[in-house]
């Protein structure tokens, strides 16, 4: 399986697919000598306020681009992105304290082929010119290496600790096949239906919507006992409908959303009413209905597999996360 994916593991630029940009941010998080504070200690390590609060300017450059700091909002929004920082922090704690105790360790090799995935993926011709990008960037060689390596380091872990448990059974892909078949099946069906109106404004008195709906049933029941649907579409449509009533070939996603699953149960001919929505009382009539094409599933077993597989992944590391840290001593100062 391909390396992990996962979103849940909350470890910005973990990812062997390392871009210079998401590595950078990471990276300068360490820096700086303040007089400082423990903000949490985890088992024997700590974690200071500065490397918390580094991390989260980091971030907020980001994620807080396009808001006011000095507003009510932006300090609850600043607040909620440093607590996510902290846990953050806390769990790459953790992780490189289980690593010490598996012996599990990134070694040079590892290294040497990483930093040329990080070159080829930011475009760049060799080592010396990523050298210079994080020079240019107040990074220096050593730092960057570190904070590499820790990446590494937890891909490692991740790949020991949870990947390797993780299987997916052929019954478990055949599940997930039917369940995305008829996902893509009602998102691609494509419809025409004729249509009736009967309109009821908002707000109206109970009264006035029961008439209305007693009107949308005669017309259901004189379009099941044969009267031509068309002739009841010009004599009941009341919003200003004008011809047949015909939508014309659509995909279901662009009917009401009132319609949605019925129009997925109908046949051709079948009449459904009066269904309610915000304008008021459909009554329909299918005309025409073309199914999504869907790929054999031999073709697609694979794919699935691994998408389960990653969605398996992910709920397997959080709960890994979860364990690791309910075992562990934490105690965060605010």
């Amino acid at each position: 399986m391909n390396d992990m994916t996962t979103s849940q593991f909350r470890l910005r630029g973990l990812l062997l697919s390392l871009t210079l940009g998401a590595s950078l941010l990471s990276a300068t998080a360490s820096a700086g000598n303040l007089l400082d504070r423990v903000i949490a200690v985890v088992n024997d390590e700590i974690i200071l306020d500065t490397e918390v609060l580094q991390a989260t300017e980091m971030e907020a450059r980001q994620a807080l681009a396009n808001v006011d700091r000095d507003s009510a909002e932006g300090q609850r929004r600043y607040d909620e992105l440093r607590r996510r920082v902290l846990d953050s922090q806390i769990e790459k704690l953790l992780v490189a304290q289980y690593a010490r105790e598996q012996k599990i360790y990134v070694n040079e090799e590892e290294m040497r082929s990483a930093i040329k995935d990080v070159v080829k993926n930011n475009n760049l011709t060799d080592e010396s010119q990523l050298r210079e990008a994080l020079k240019g960037q107040g990074l220096t060689w050593d730092a960057y290496s570190s904070m590499l390596r820790q990446q590494l380091l937890q891909l490692k872990v991740v790949n020991t600790a949870v990947r390797s448990r993780v299987t997916v059974g052929d019954d478990e892909v055949r599940a997930y096949y039917a369940q995305t078949v008829r996902q893509v099946a009602g998102d691609q069906l494509q419809v025409r239906i004729q249509q009736i109106i009967i309109p009821v404004g908002k707000g109206v008195p109970p009264q006035i919507v029961a008439d209305k709906r007693s009107k949308a049933a005669k017309v259901v029941e004189g379009a099941r006992n044969g009267q031509d649907f068309l002739t009841l579409c010009s004599k009941f449509c009341e919003d200003g409908a004008k011809g047949d009533g015909d939508t014309g070939l659509v995909s279901r996603s662009e009917l009401p959303v009132e319609l949605r699953e019925v129009v997925t149960t109908m046949d051709a001919n079948d009449i459904r009413g009066p269904i309610k929505s915000e304008r008021g009382f459909y009554i329909i009539r299918l005309m025409e209905k073309k199914d999504a094409e869907v790929r054999p599933f031999e073709e697609v077993k694979e794919t699935l597999r691994r998408q389960l597989y990653e969605q398996q992944v992910e709920k397997a590391v959080t709960s890994w996360l979860k364990e690791l840290r309910r075992k562990a001593h934490v105690d965060v100062r605010q």
